[in-house]
């Protein structure tokens, strides 16, 4: 069984409020990716938890959504890490970009990657940069005495970029790095499979390691696998976008939504307030509950048992199925 969200989404509303923060270090943690530490510039930051992330807005209307891996005692200074990718969107570019002083914008923050509580034993599998929410994880089971295990899985060691960050926690033989280059392939089907009845895994990181974990959920005797992806699941279908109507329960408006058009937009354009951060069907902030019509889901946060139930859909990537869709705004 699959788990991507404890549902707790928010109704469309208005676009979430900002923090002003400032960046007071950035330190380099391998080759190609740096911990970045910012300071609000007024009070704290409430709600946070392991799996949470916040928006950083880079100027120009260039979002992206970074997990955070730490935070300072009183909740006013927050750090994530980023892999710089010079072949990506430019995210990664500007964080890389920003010098220690320079101000932005933090929204959030979010969750839809939560710890369940409880006493299940817990296995986090870990895939590169993917490793920044687990180390806030790992970090938490230590201190609630939970029976649990980290596995980190990177190339090489160089790039292992939070493994000094799990040799801190001092997780004894809880924590097993693996490195492909050193250790050569892992053998993800014998870790589940011997894992105890009911244990739940939480997994972060590239696609084809993600996918191999979820494929693998039926070696589990019992307990879920517990997701979180960074970058957008590319659309396998081949059908050509359709046109489609949405109506709006409180009001009965309909509004016309065109192949090059997305719901969220639709709605916007319309003057109808609405939450969103990544646009990419990954961070759940314009999820939105469905009253009736099937809809084609083409997120990323979802699980297939989530998206079977037809009750709720991202507003910036799923489309419909139906001639039309009732939302519940």
């Amino acid at each position: 069984m699959f788990a991507s969200l404890k549902f707790l989404h928010q109704k469309l509303g208005a676009p979430m409020q900002t923090m002003p923060a400032r960046l007071i270090s950035k330190t380099a943690l391998s080759p190609d990716t740096s911990d970045f530490a910012f300071a609000l510039l007024n009070g704290r930051c409430d709600g946070l938890e392991p799996g949470a992330h916040v928006d950083v807005h880079l100027g120009e209307g260039l979002t992206r959504q970074y997990s955070l891996w730490d935070w300072s005692d009183d909740q006013s200074v927050l750090h994530v890490a980023v892999k710089r990718e010079d072949e990506g969107r430019g995210g990664s570019r500007a964080m890389h970009g920003l010098e220690v002083g320079a101000e932005v914008q933090l929204g959030g923050p979010r969750n839809h990657f939560a710890l369940k509580p409880g006493k299940t034993f817990v296995t986090l599998i870990a895939g590169g940069i993917g490793a920044t929410p687990l180390v806030a994880m790992a970090r938490a089971l230590r201190d609630e005495g939970r029976a649990f295990q980290v596995y980190y899985l990177a190339r090489s060691m160089d790039l292992a970029a939070m493994d000094q960050e799990f040799h801190q926690l001092d997780l004894g033989d809880k924590y097993h790095p693996h490195c492909d280059d050193r250790d050569g392939m892992f053998d993800l089907q014998s870790v589940l499979s011997d894992l105890p009845e009911g244990s739940d895994v939480y997994t972060c990181g590239p696609e084809p390691m993600l996918n191999a974990v979820l494929d693998g959920s039926s070696l589990l005797k019992g307990g879920q696998v517990h997701f979180e992806r960074f970058a957008a699941v590319e659309n396998a279908s081949e059908d050509e976008n359709e046109s489609f109507e949405v109506e709006l329960r409180s009001t009965g408006a309909v509004y016309d939504v065109g192949p090059e058009d997305s719901i969220l937009s639709v709605l916007q354009a319309n003057d109808i307030s609405v939450d969103f951060g990544c646009s990419e069907g990954l961070c759940g902030s314009c999820i939105v509950d469905v009253i009736n019509g099937e809809v084609d889901h083409r997120d990323g946060i979802l699980s297939s048992e989530e998206q079977a139930t037809n009750s709720f859909m991202c507003t910036c990537v799923s489309r419909a199925k139906s001639a039309r869709l009732v939302l519940d705004l």
